[in-house]
């Protein structure tokens, strides 16, 4: 009996075994978890817009690490086809912490301007009709009409030491370049001539105000005493040269032309109007362009990237190098930016 024990349990041990050893043979091996390189997406990041949904995932661009953690803040337009029309924003250089300076519900907020100090920004909007100038700090608070609604007043730049303000006005039945104090008193037309004058810049020294002038027939870029006189012509081209600015310390001037191009490039000069360089090339408009504090870079709007006829913001080196984009607002057309 006991032998008969011994082998109905090794038949049944076998038997096991052998269903063990089956299933372990059907089994398939572990599949390689790990995607192919081609599959893997590219770096993204989420970037709290004020234009788009809280949630929305954007494509970081490659070239923005190259400027991510730079010094200095930005402030621009953004939005035109925003329901309440385009709007300041501030972000950091790299494009990172966008929020929404100005909250106007009708017209539009164009040309800011950090003042020197950073603590404030100039700007102009027609929310009350005809253009108008406005200052706002830095926060958002505090926000008050420096020009009357009887004219178009824009295009407001602060001198250096940030008392005065100098503008555009079509008061005078032509656009001319006037001064004020940072309040907005006296008034003054300084440019005082027949022509067309606009887009006005303060030299650093506070001695100077390059402007452009259609005065020769075709618009080109001038300078003048803060009070008006000696008002001399710095470019000579047959196309137009528009909106000049200083960098920083007083040498060269960056502004935007059509020159050989259907489009809009960047240029930078002497401020003498020698040594004209192109620094973008591009089949769109590249335009605005502002200098970064040290004078290091450049900020500037370009189209290259919008099929809508809108743009955003774009970053290169003072001599054209490493352009890299750095708003993605889905082409709500940003641009027109200042750096403190």
């Amino acid at each position: 009996m006991k032998l008969n024990r011994f082998i109905v349990i090794s038949a049944v041990i076998i038997i096991a075994l052998g269903v063990l050893s089956l299933a372990l043979g059907c089994a398939k091996p572990a599949e390689n978890i790990t995607a192919p390189v081609s599959d893997i997406p590219k770096q993204q990041m989420v970037q709290i817009n004020p234009l788009m949904p809280q949630n929305r995932v954007v494509q970081s661009d490659n070239g923005t690490a190259s400027v991510r953690g730079m010094a200095g803040k930005l402030v621009f337009m953004s939005g035109t086809n925003d329901a309440e029309g385009p709007q300041l924003y501030t972000s950091n250089v790299d494009g990172t912490n966008f929020v929404r300076l100005t909250k106007n519900k009708t017209g539009g907020e164009r040309f800011p301007k950090w003042s020197p100090d950073g603590n404030q920004v100039i700007f102009s909007s027609d929310m009350d009709g005809n253009q108008k100038i406005y200052v706002i700090n830095a926060d958002g608070s505090q926000q008050v009409s420096l020009t009357d609604e009887k004219s178009n007043n824009w295009l407001p730049c602060w001198s250096t030491d940030g008392k005065k303000i100098a503008f555009v006005s079509d008061r005078d039945n032509k656009d001319q370049i006037y001064v004020m104090n940072a309040d907005g008193s006296q008034q003054t037309n300084i440019s005082n001539n027949a022509y067309s004058d606009s887009d006005p810049s303060w030299s650093p020294d506070g001695s100077k105000i390059t402007f452009i002038s259609d005065r020769d027939g075709n618009t080109q870029i001038y300078s003048m005493n803060t009070d008006g006189s000696n008002q001399l012509r710095i470019s000579n081209n047959k196309y137009a040269d528009l909106f000049p600015v200083w960098s920083p310390d007083g040498k060269k001037i960056a502004f935007q032309s059509s020159v050989d191009s259907d489009f809009f490039q960047i240029y930078v000069m002497e401020a003498d109007g020698t040594g004209r360089t192109q620094l973008t090339n591009m089949t769109a408009d590249n335009k605005y362009p502002a200098w970064s504090p040290d004078g290091t870079r450049i900020v500037f709007y370009s189209k290259r990237d919008c099929p809508n006829d809108n743009g955003e913001i774009y970053i290169m080196n003072a001599d054209g190098s490493n352009q890299v984009r750095i708003t993605r607002t889905g082409c709500t057309d940003t641009g027109i930016a200042s750096w403190k």
